[in-house]
């Protein structure tokens, strides 16, 4: 009987002591990020543009764009931030000779910068559907020649802008996705005399990452 006896609370004792182990070595799952983060890069195509204050004409080409962004959840896989971009970006400047920091038709570069608002819609485990409206102003600045000469109004320019974005995701965690998407946008810009229209579309192909941060549970 005491054999027996001693046996249980052995047995009772060891068991114990193993769940304490589990419970003590099981990791901590986290919960939902507070906010999450992205960066991509893509090509961006724009439209050329007509400007009434240097009186010129932006050919643009196409560069190389960067894209990060900075969103908190506002549940159902969507989230609401900010948004920036920024290029550099070659064109052919169409202005006068005898203008101030003008030239005839001549190869130069220039930023082109957006700060938007952002609601991007798409998440969950594996593949998904990603959806990105954006809103905000476009800013065209740092007009140079290939030698390094200024051209352009001088100050920069900023116009009213909206694109919106369609691609894939894939999910390797609650907390890293990458994704692939097709950005298409619309610039609005002053008037020009003579010009019919004061838009410009522009469009991006752009591959990046997303990242969750922070616990949403602390």
């Amino acid at each position: 009987m005491t054999r027996t006896f001693l046996v249980i609370v052995g047995l009772s004792l060891a068991g114990a002591e193993l769940a304490e182990a589990q419970i003590i070595e099981a990791p901590r799952s986290l919960g939902e990020p507070l906010a999450w983060t992205s960066l991509s890069i893509g090509w961006l195509r724009h439209q050329a543009l007509s400007d009434p204050e240097s009186g010129a004409q932006w050919d643009f080409g196409d560069a190389p764009q960067w894209r990060g962004s900075l969103e908190m959840p506002i549940g159902r896989g969507a989230t609401i931030g900010v948004a920036a971009t920024t290029a550099r970006v070659p064109l052919i400047y169409n202005g006068s000779l005898t203008g101030m920091n003008s030239c005839t038709r001549c190869d130069a570069d220039a930023n082109i910068t957006q700060y938007m608002g952002n609601v991007h819609i798409g998440g969950g485990g594996g593949f998904h559907q990603v959806i990105d409206l954006s809103a905000g102003m476009t800013v065209f600045s740092n007009f140079r020649r290939t030698d390094g000469s200024p051209l352009g109004p001088g100050p920069a320019v900023s116009d009213f802008s909206f694109a919106v974005g369609y691609g894939f995701g894939y999910s390797f965690s609650p907390r890293m996705q990458i994704m692939l998407l097709q950005d298409y946008g619309l610039v609005i810009h002053k008037r020009q005399s003579g010009q019919s229209t004061r838009t410009a579309q522009q469009s991006t192909l752009r591959v990046g990452g997303r990242f969750g941060l922070g616990d949403s549970r602390r």
